[in-house]
C-alpha cells in the first residue's frame, strides 16, 4: 500500500468521523417561563430544535402539546433563530382557568438518533393577581389573519319530570349536556362549579323546598340515543323541587358556556383563540293545582304512601305493653310526612319514637320513616290496630283525601295482672333487671324472728362491753 492510498483513506475515515459526529451533535432542549403564576398570568412550553434538527421541526409543526387540566391552550407560535447558532421554537401558550396546583404531562420528542425527554412537573396558578401579567407576545400578523371558529354541536337542557302537580309534590329538575359520540371538534368546560351553583339560584323559588342529590363534584356521565345518534349526555344538576303554595311558577332559561377555539394559519405561525360559546334552553312553566278545601288548618302530606306494620308481641297478657312499629315510603317532602293519629279509647298510647328517616336512592324521589308507638290495652280480648291508629293524606292519583291503617291484630287474654310492665324501655341496661323486678311489697310482720334474736346480739354486746369498761 504506497502513501497516496494510506492518505486517501485516512481523509475518507475523518470525513466519515466528521459526518456522524455531525449527525449525532443534534440536540432538542424544552423551556417554559415559571412554575409559579398568578391568576392573570400565561403558561408555556417551548421546544427548542437545533440547526440540525429543521427536518423535526418542520414535521412537529403539527404537534400537539399535551392538555393541562384547568388550562386552555391559546396561541401557538413558530421562531427560526438566524445566524451561526440557527435554531427553530415551537411555543404553546396556556390560559389558567382555575388556581391551584396543575400537574403537566412529560414530553417525548424522538429522533433517529435519540429521545428527549422533558419530565413531567408542576404548576402553581395562585389567588393572586399580577399588575403586569405574562401574556403571549402580539405579533402583528395575527391581526391580518382570518380566523375561523368550529363550533362544536353540544346541546344544554333543563328538564323537568311533570309541568303539572300539587303543593308537595316532587318537580325533578335535571340540567345535563348533550354531546355527540362522534365529536371531534375541541372544546374546553370553564367554571362548571360556577355555572352549576349559578343555575341553581336561577331555578330557586321561594315558594319550594329543594333537595339537591349529591353528584360528587363530578358529572354523572351515559349514552343515550336521540334522533337515531348517540351523544354522552353529561348530567351536572339533579335536584327535586317541593312547591308549598298552588299556583302558577317559572323555571327561568338556563345556559351553559364552553370554550372552542378560533383557528387561523399564517406564513409565521398558527393561533388558536378561545371563544366563548353560550348554550340555552328555555323556560319552564310550571302548574300546582290547589287542593280540595277541607277545612281544617293542619297540613295534610301530598303523596303516594305505602306502609308495612308489625308487632313486638301478637299475643300478651292483660296489663302488659307491646310495641307497634310502622314502616313508611312516600314520595313527598321529608318534613310535611308527620306522625298517625291515635284514636283509640281502649288503650293507651303511652310513647312515640322517630325509628329513622331517610331518602332512599334512586331515580324516584323515596322517603323511608319508621315509627314505633308503646301500647296499653285496658281489656282483654283483641284488637285492630286500624280501629287505634290511621294516616289522612292527599292521593294525587284519585285526586282525593285518602287514609291508610296499619293491619296488625293484637290479642290481649287473662285478668288484668297486678303488677304490670307497661312502661317498657329499649335500654338493654335496664332490661337486664326489669326481668327480675316486680311490685310485691314486704309485710311489716314477715322476719320478726330474725329481728328479735339482732336485737338480742347487740344487747349481749352492750353488756359485755360495759363489763369490761367497769374492770379497768
Amino acid at each position: 500500500m504506497n502513501f497516496n492510498t494510506i492518505n486517501r483513506l485516512l481523509i475518507i475515515i475523518f470525513l466519515g468521523l466528521a459526518f456522524s459526529h455531525s449527525s449525532n451533535s443534534q440536540t432538542i432542549s424544552f423551556k417554559h417561563n415559571n412554575t409559579v403564576l398568578h391568576k392573570n398570568d400565561f403558561f408555556s412550553i417551548s421546544i427548542t430544535f437545533s440547526k440540525d434538527g429543521k427536518k423535526e421541526f418542520n414535521a412537529y409543526k403539527s404537534y400537539q402539546f399535551p392538555d393541562i387540566a384547568d388550562m386552555i391552550k391559546s396561541h401557538t407560535y413558530f421562531y427560526e433563530k438566524e445566524g451561526a447558532d440557527k435554531t427553530y421554537t415551537i411555543t404553546q401558550w396556556y390560559e389558567p382557568i382555575k388556581i391551584g396546583v396543575k400537574n403537566v404531562p412529560s414530553i417525548s420528542i424522538p429522533t433517529k438518533n435519540k429521545t428527549f425527554v422533558n419530565p413531567a412537573f408542576t404548576v402553581t396558578i395562585s389567588s393572586l393577581v399580577s399588575d403586569e401579567p405574562i401574556e403571549p407576545p402580539v405579533e402583528s400578523w395575527i391581526g391580518k389573519t382570518k380566523l375561523q371558529l368550529e363550533i362544536p354541536a353540544i346541546e344544554w337542557h333543563i328538564s323537568a319530570s311533570t309541568r303539572d302537580l300539587y303543593p308537595m309534590q316532587p318537580l325533578h329538575i335535571k340540567g345535563y349536556l348533550l354531546i355527540p359520540l362522534d365529536n371531534t371538534i375541541p372544546f374546553t368546560f370553564i367554571e362548571s362549579q360556577e355555572q352549576i351553583d349559578l343555575i341553581k339560584k336561577t331555578i330557586k323559588n321561594n315558594n319550594c323546598l329543594i333537595q339537591n342529590r349529591d353528584l360528587g363534584n363530578a358529572f354523572k356521565r351515559d349514552t343515550i340515543t336521540k334522533d337515531n345518534k348517540e351523544y354522552l349526555q353529561l348530567t351536572v344538576l339533579d335536584q327535586f323541587l317541593f312547591p308549598q303554595n298552588a299556583g302558577d311558577f317559572i323555571i327561568p332559561s338556563t345556559e351553559w358556556y364552553v370554550y372552542a377555539y378560533k383557528k387561523g394559519t399564517h406564513d409565521e405561525g398558527i393561533v388558536r383563540l378561545p371563544e366563548k360559546i353560550v348554550l340555552k334552553d328555555k323556560v319552564i312553566s310550571i302548574h300546582v293545582k290547589e287542593l280540595p278545601n277541607v277545612g281544617a288548618k293542619k297540613i295534610i302530606p301530598v303523596g303516594m304512601f305505602y306502609i308495612k306494620d308489625y308487632l313486638d308481641s301478637k299475643r300478651i297478657r292483660n296489663g302488659q305493653a307491646t310495641y307497634l312499629t310502622i314502616v313508611m315510603e312516600t314520595n313527598t317532602d321529608p318534613s310535611s310526612i308527620g306522625s298517625f293519629e291515635f284514636t283509640s279509647s281502649d288503650m293507651e298510647l303511652m310513647g312515640e319514637e322517630i325509628v329513622s328517616l331517610r331518602i332512599l336512592d334512586g331515580e324516584q324521589w323515596r322517603v323511608r320513616k319508621e315509627l314505633k308507638y308503646q301500647i296499653n290495652p285496658l281489656r282483654s280480648g283483641e284488637y285492630n290496630l286500624s280501629d287505634a291508629f290511621r294516616y289522612i293524606y292527599f292521593n294525587p292519583v284519585k285526586g282525593q283525601y285518602d287514609t291508610i291503617y296499619p293491619k296488625s291484630v293484637l290479642t290481649v287474654y287473662g285478668d288484668r295482672i297486678s303488677e304490670s310492665n307497661a312502661m317498657l324501655t329499649n335500654d338493654a341496661f335496664y332490661n337486664r333487671y326489669t326481668k327480675q323486678t316486680n311490685n310485691t311489697l314486704f309485710n311489716s310482720n314477715q322476719n320478726d324472728l330474725f329481728n328479735y334474736l339482732a336485737n338480742l346480739i347487740i344487747l349481749i354486746m352492750l353488756v359485755v362491753t360495759a363489763i369490761l369498761v367497769i374492770k379497768k
